[in-house]
């Protein structure tokens, strides 16, 4: 058993799963029995277990660089269970994670350490469709996993995945806003980025008018496009003022020594492909809610968020590391798209077209993960 995690091949085993579970669900969807009673029950079994198995083997994944930063975050804590003097609690920019943190150096476990933020990653998105589709989450859960980053943001921007999920999560509790903002302040104390997101849903709350949005975000393309360098030193000067030895400026700073020096080179180019990607969820919003009119006003939130912080990513879309930024709306990605499918029927055969749907969507998961193991 020890050796079945001790492997850097935990994330072919998950991408396996992730092929198998994506070619269930166009089974049912083909046969048009995704809705039946019995298929329903069997899916809510199966959703869970899948979800307890990923959690497992993320948590329990070796320290190995093989995970990306899952090496830097086993040194931070090996340095901090040597540390004798560990406060009880600390009130920093990211609060929750360092006193997570702290309390699992105490045990001196780097696998219950792994395993707590897994859990809440993985526990934190389930819950969520739970509370949005209720017994039809199933197929929402294999959308969300098979996004082509969520592995990546399990074992590696561990952080950003995690409070991405709590505000996920969050999102869900409109009825409670006491609750949405306590749950959301949660994510924000996992990272600093949630703090975007936050903003995003204020501003998307008291003006819904998604045209604007939409409009803005092509806006932001074209910026983007003849002016992105000059809109990042912008940014990275208003953040510097805004704070000190903020994350933000070093990203939008970044240069190819300093990637050098760290071992790894991304592109900095402006990332068609990327773009291509998040423009698929602006498209899908804009047809069910201009052409076939989809009325929902809880689904227009969603989308406002999305694009709000897309067009936020769109124009620094050159900087190094700018997925982390992309991150922030591909995680609400798989809801904007998934959401008009399990809320009203469009079509006869809607079955037969959500089919279609998760193989699209699937199909960057697949060429960005699965194919380079198949051809490997």
């Amino acid at each position: 058993m020890a050796d079945f995690f001790n492997t850097p091949n935990l994330g072919i085993y998950f991408h396996y799963i992730v092929l198998f579970l994506v070619m269930w669900s166009v089974i049912q969807c083909a046969r048009g029995v995704v809705f039946n009673e019995q298929i329903v029950s069997v899916n809510q079994a199966l959703g869970m277990f899948v979800a307890i198995v990923i959690i497992i083997i993320m948590g329990m994944r070796p320290a190995s660089s093989a995970y990306g930063d899952t090496a830097n975050y086993a040194g931070g804590f090996e340095a901090m269970v040597k540390n004798k003097q560990l406060q009880h609690l600390v009130w920093s920019k990211e609060w929750l994670y360092e006193n997570i943190t702290r309390m699992c150096a105490k045990t001196g476990s780097l696998h219950l350490y792994f395993t707590i933020f897994s859990t809440i990653y993985v526990g934190a998105l389930w819950l969520a469709l739970r509370r949005i589709f209720r017994e039809y989450n199933f197929i929402p859960f294999v959308v969300v996993i098979s996004m082509f980053t969520f592995w990546m943001y399990g074992v590696n921007g561990v952080r950003n995945g995690v409070g991405a999920s709590l505000f996920i999560l969050a999102m869900t509790y409109t009825e409670n806003i006491p609750m949405m903002f306590i749950i959301a302040l949660l994510g924000a104390g996992v990272h600093n980025t949630v703090y975007l997101m936050m903003a995003a849903a204020l501003l998307a709350w008291f003006v819904n008018d998604s045209r604007i949005y939409i409009g803005g975000w092509l806006l932001s393309i074209i910026l983007s496009y003849f002016f992105g360098n000059s809109i990042q030193t912008w940014m990275a000067g208003f953040a510097d003022s805004v704070a000190d030895e903020n994350k933000l400026t070093r990203y939008l700073t970044y240069t190819r020594q300093d990637m050098i020096s760290e071992g790894v080179i991304v592109s900095t180019s402006f990332r068609w492909d990327f773009l291509a990607y998040s423009a698929l969820g602006v498209a899908v919003a804009a047809y069910f809610m201009y052409r076939r009119l989809f009325r929902d006003e809880y689904y227009r939130w969603i989308v406002n968020i999305y694009i709000i912080c897309n067009a936020f990513w769109v124009l620094i879309i050159r900087a190094p590391y700018s997925n982390r930024f992309a991150q922030i709306s591909w995680f609400i990605l798989p809801i904007v798209l998934i959401y008009p499918f399990m809320r009203e029927r469009f079509w006869k055969n809607q079955e037969k077209m959500l089919t279609i749907g998760i193989l699209l969507f699937y199909a960057f998961g697949f060429f960005y993960n699965m194919l380079p193991i198949l051809l490997g």
